[in-house]
């Protein structure tokens, strides 16, 4: 089986995670001996996107493990009214227990 050769295209000049002070953590040079984290929205279509994603990732490196994790469908907003700040724990427990994550959205 060929390799899916995945290009990342942005219509920014610059990406915004680069350099910005709540920049992305660095990336891995290889998802080789790494705990790959799949997250999904709650619409189903992300959950198969990432499915598949999670198969082609297991054919291409030597992942250490795949784990799909489940969407966080109910995350109240803080009262400053900041989404994220509601998956807080979530996340944060997320990021304990793998090296990388990818996240999908669908429908």
């Amino acid at each position: 089986m060929g390799y899916l050769k995945l290009r990342m295209v942005s219509p920014l000049a610059d990406y915004l995670d680069e350099g910005a002070p709540n920049a992305l953590a660095p990336r891995p040079p290889s998802l080789d001996d790494k705990v790959v984290g799949l997250v999904a929205n709650w619409r189903p279509s992300a959950v198969r996107i990432l499915k598949v994603l999670g198969t082609l990732l297991e054919e291409r490196y030597r992942v250490k493990a795949i784990v799909m994790e489940q969407p966080v469908r109910e995350a109240p907003a803080s009262k400053e009214g900041k989404l994220l700040d509601g998956m807080r724990e979530h996340l944060d427990a997320l990021a304990r227990r793998v090296d990388v994550a990818i996240t999908a959205t669908g429908d």
